[in-house]
Order: C-alpha cells, then structure tokens, then sequence
C-alpha cells in the first residue's frame, strides 16, 4: 500500500485542475492553456504554497520568486512526508539530500537519487534537471538553478509528470522513455531520478 505517493498523486493532480490543466505534449507544444500564477485567485493559492510548503511569508502575488520548489515542497508537507523531506525554495537542496542519502544508504530520508541511467522513474518519483550549466549528478551542489516534476503517471514509453511554475501556471508534461523505461526526453538537462520512498521503513 503506498498511502503516501498515492496522496502526492492526488495533491498534484487536484493542483493541476484547479490551475485550469495547463498542458504540454511529448514534443514540448502546449496542447492546453491553463490559468495564469498572476490571475487573481490564482496568486493566492501561490502563496498557499509559499506558506504551508515552505513557511514563507508571500502572498503570491509578487512573480518575482520563482515557486516551483516550494511547490513541491506543499505536496511533500500536505501528503505526509514529515520529517523525511527537505522543505526547500530551492529544488537543488532536497535533490542533493536524496543522492546523499542514498550514498550513506540512509533510509530515514524520503528520497534517494539516481542517475537517469539507473532508474525508469515510477509514479510518486521526483525528475530533476539542471538550469545552469555544468551541473550533472555528480557534480551537483547544494545552491543551483534547477526544477523537479513529480511522477504522476507511467505508459511504456512515456511518463507524465506534474510541476509548478512551469509556463506561469501548474502544468502537466509528457516525456518520452526508451525501450528500458529510461528518461530520454531531451527538452532540458535532466540528471536525476529521487526514487519516492515514502511508503517504505525508515529504519
């Protein structure tokens, strides 16, 4: 039973359709319009997430902080993650937790990271990519630009993943997996799979 990452699902998908299901095809095109971060009712639920996720204190309404992390972070609190999750405005410091903690084998954190070559990604898992250059898996810190999806669905070829902040809005994507289930989608610098282990002991 997988209490946890099926309530992450349900966050993240119950987030994208009061965002108006924003969404993206395999290729990249907007095959949806969702709502805008900026709309009133929109920034509010914004600052939701800066609040509940993160513990900062924005409203939402002020675009100039990125909320894609923080996202993340809501739905990790609201499903149950405890203290097995590095709340964070910024995605690179939960991602670095993970691939630590999988090195130390650590268990009491919710997440260890994989390169995209050892894992196809499952629902409830986290897809990371980098937004500045020379940032790789094994060359990571705890301080860069970066965003993470959440797993939210899996066909043989194919994952569909939701992310906040993506295209002013809650957003769903789909990304292309070769013949193994690997991630190959090549629309940014992804590096990382966090294997959700949220539902498994953490002893």
């Amino acid at each position: 039973m997988n209490r946890i990452i099926d309530e992450i699902v349900r966050l993240a998908n119950a987030e994208w359709e009061f965002f108006g299901k924003q969404e993206f095809d395999v290729d990249g095109r907007k095959v949806r319009d969702g709502m805008d971060e900026t709309e009133d009712g929109f920034w509010q639920r914004v600052g939701i997430y800066w609040r509940d996720g993160t513990g900062k204190n924005l409203t939402g309404k002020n675009d100039d902080f990125p909320w894609s992390a923080t996202f993340i972070s809501y739905l990790m609190r609201k499903a149950g993650a405890a203290d097995r999750f590095k709340y964070n405005a910024l995605h690179s410091v939960y991602i670095r937790a993970a691939i630590k903690a999988r090195e130390r084998g650590n268990k009491a954190y919710g997440f260890w990271g994989f390169r995209l070559a050892e894992r196809p990604p499952e629902i409830g898992d986290l897809v990371c990519y980098s937004r500045e250059a020379g940032i790789s898996f094994d060359t990571q810190s705890t301080s860069y630009k970066s965003h993470s999806d959440v797993v939210v669905g899996r066909s043989e070829r194919a994952i569909q993943v939701i992310g906040g902040n993506v295209g002013n809005s809650v957003s769903r994507k789909t990304l292309k997996l070769d013949n193994r289930g690997l991630l190959t989608d090549q629309s940014h610098d992804w590096f990382c799979v966090l294997q959700n282990r949220l539902d498994t002991a953490n002893s």
